[in-house]
């Protein structure tokens, strides 16, 4: 019986969450049998999400991919004949190569994004260095722009160890969701309320973390700087600053202290559409607990002033002295963990062209020239339902004389692919993972070998680098030496066999962040007044607010075709647009609207609904609800077009934020009618 009886081993979720979860996988007979969480993980102590648990229907799904597929129909049919790796890598190398001899390496754009962190995706660079060069993308579609601000303002990204929230007395969590997006960080937000903590909430939305929340501002969309401009005039007209932190720690508060002069309540209310006695309720709740912990999410840099945003927003925690103490701190994600190296680059070439803000990446990929772009590899990515503007981004890809996508399913971007290769699941390939809710560095284990022809993207490009003749040292297959190497190389106090059975975490680890009151700006100091920001960026070295591109004062001639707000948010069952073709997790894709919004346009509840702007249109099902106010529609984003026919991404403009050169989501107004 001991000998039928299912091995469990410990690894850890890699994909592109605040979570990083260490898991408890049993497995039997090859197979996976069952996910769950880590009882004995110190930060997600057996708790996980369902998608977590759902990973088996993703591994043996009949939507998996397993063996490589060659386009016999148009792109975008879906119509694929099954071939051999052999004939794959032969179509690529052909391919390639030609390009590359006609117009040099920059001819083809190497594409990569998050569908997994870890640090063996380098394997990528090991192979298109000896290429020759490649051209690449820049910037983020998550949250490169509050990164960036963070930086500029504190030095570095980091907060305090997530239950250290339970010490909180106070926790504004400002556009973040955490029941849907952060769910250890919540529970400690829970605890903490359950002790007598107070909760407010500002979101555009009532959220799902926000039921008990003691106070709910509900800010227009694209205003959250005006109204943390005007809370901190407030917090400093009414004394309740700490002066002697300031004085210490800071740099630039005499500047900043004669720009929110330009914030009174009046003005900021009106701007952000927050009644009044509600901004003086969020001052009152300061004034009693001055150290507080704010909770900042994603949601408040998704537009064209995102940098500018987060900058005001984290700098009212420096006011009241919330830095560096129990109880307090200002979180957005916690990058403490060291670099990790790879340690099998190949010399570095100069022909690498790094040229494609990822935010315009619908309308920059035809506009590259000497040389064109002609082909595309893409991995760890899907562009064609996670970047906006996706109609104009299906034209610049059609034009393209090859296109080659490694997934484990066959997305909207895959179906647009000349060659498919099908790719591993975490539970079939080794890599060390850190991610950017907590600190720790984790080994995920191979588990399983892959099912039918699957392969690791290491072992596609040393297959292909044979037949390019290039140097095999730097492109390795994926085992434990491998992992070993990475760990050496990066300096960890660790190994292998300690890593399976426990997390690392850096000795330099703060559990308190900032706790040295040290920050690595160039004054030393947090920066209310940034002169980076107008070196780098351009923009005023003071958070100065101004309105997001798309809204009724910045485009009124838009706006009046198109006066409703559209955001997009995460939701509960998938990662982006990972899971969203998993069967159990599928849902009818649909949109919030306010009651006066849906009876001034004659729809009722359940009704379906055209969705429109100048990019595009689409339908889906409505849900009348006073949680979303008048003039916004909200919806979740990641639905494909194979799944579910809807793509949200179809409406949303490619706009760039202010600094990071993040992507702009929020900056969308549309127009709904009956169907």
């Amino acid at each position: 019986m001991t000998k039928n009886r299912p091995l469990v081993h410990f690894t850890v979720c890699p994909k592109d969450c605040f979570g990083s979860c260490s898991l408890e996988v049993e497995v039997g007979k090859g197979k996976v049998i069952k996910v769950r969480g880590n009882c004995n993980s110190p930060v997600n102590q057996g708790r996980i999400c369902v998608k977590g648990k759902n990973y088996p229907n993703m591994v043996y799904g009949p939507e998996r991919l397993l063996y490589p597929l060659q386009r016999i129909g148009k792109r975008g049919k879906d119509k694929f004949k099954r071939i051999s790796w052999e004939r794959a890598l032969d179509i690529i190398y052909e391919k390639l190569k030609k390009l590359r001899e006609q117009y040099g390496p920059e001819s083809v754009l190497y594409y990569n994004r998050f569908a997994n962190l870890g640090v063996v995706k380098n394997c990528a660079y090991s192979f298109w260095y000896q290429f020759g060069g490649f051209t690449s993308t820049y910037g983020g579609l998550c949250d490169s722009a509050a990164q960036e601000a963070i930086i500029l303002t504190y030095g570095e990204v980091k907060h305090n160890k997530i239950s250290d929230l339970e010490n909180s007395k106070l926790i504004i969590l400002w556009g973040s969701n955490p029941a849907y997006t952060n769910i250890h960080l919540m529970h400690h937000v829970n605890k903490a309320v359950d002790k007598g903590a107070k909760l407010i909430t500002i979101d555009i939305r009532e959220n799902e973390s926000g039921s008990k929340s003691n106070l709910y501002l509900n800010p227009r969309p694209g205003t959250d700087g005006c109204l943390a401009l005007g809370i901190a005039n407030q917090l400093i007209e009414s004394n309740l600053i700490d002066d002697n932190f300031i004085d210490q720690h800071t740099f630039g508060f005499a500047e900043f202290k004669e720009l929110v002069k330009n914030y009174p309540l009046d003005k900021v209310s009106d701007t952000t559409e927050i009644p009044l006695h509600k901004i003086k309720s969020i001052i009152n709740y300061i004034k009693e607990s001055p150290e507080y912990a704010l909770v900042c999410g994603m949601g408040v840099q998704r537009y064209t002033n995102a940098g500018q945003t987060v900058r005001a927003i984290s700098l009212l925690s420096a006011l009241t002295g919330s830095i560096g103490k129990k109880g307090c701190g200002f979180y957005f994600s916690d990058r403490q963990a060291p670099k990790l190296n790879w340690p099998f680059s190949p010399p570095k070439p100069e022909r690498i062209r790094n040229s494609i803000p990822v935010a315009k990446l619908a309308s920059e990929l035809d506009n590259q020239a000497a040389p064109p772009v002609k082909a595309v590899w893409i991995e760890q990515a899907n562009p064609m339902t996670s970047n906006p503007n996706i109609n104009l981004l299906a034209r610049a890809i059609n034009q393209l004389d090859l296109i080659v996508v490694a997934d484990l399913f066959l997305t909207d971007t895959a179906r647009m692919a000349d060659i498919v290769l099908p790719a591993t699941s975490m539970f079939e390939y080794y890599d060390l993972i850190t991610g950017y809710g907590h600190s720790y560095i984790q080994l995920q284990q191979k588990l399983i070998e892959p099912p039918g022809e699957c392969k690791h993207e290491s072992e596609m490009y040393r297959l292909l680098g044979k037949k390019f003749g290039f140097n095999l040292d730097y492109l390795p297959e994926n085992n434990l030496s491998v992992i070993e190497k990475v760990i050496s190389n990066s300096n960890l106090n660790t190994d292998v066999d300690k890593l399976k059975e426990k997390p690392y975490l850096h000795s330099n680890y703060q559990e308190i962040a900032f706790s040295d009151l040290k920050f690595n700006t160039p004054t030393q100091k947090i920066e209310f007044f940034s002169r980076q920001t107008e070196d780098k960026w351009g923009e005023t070295p003071l958070p100065v607010y101004r309105e997001s591109a798309e809204n009724k004062y910045s485009s009124p001639e838009i706006y009046n075709k198109f006066p409703l707000s559209l955001i997009s948010s995460h939701a509960l069952n998938k990662m982006n647009s990972q899971f969203s073709d998993i069967s159990i997790l599928k849902e009818e894709p649909f949109i919030w609207i306010n009651p006066d919004d849906a009876k001034n346009r004659g729809i009722n509840d359940g009704e379906k609904v055209e969705v429109y702007n100048e990019r595009g249109s689409l339908i889906l099902k409505t849900i009348i609800t006073k949680k979303v106010p008048s003039g916004i529609v909200h919806t979740y984003f990641g639905w494909w077009y194979g799944t579910h026919q809807v793509n949200i991404n179809e409406l949303i403009g490619d706009y760039i934020s202010d600094m990071g050169h993040g992507t702009a989501f929020h900056s969308c107004l549309v127009e709904i009618q009956k169907v």
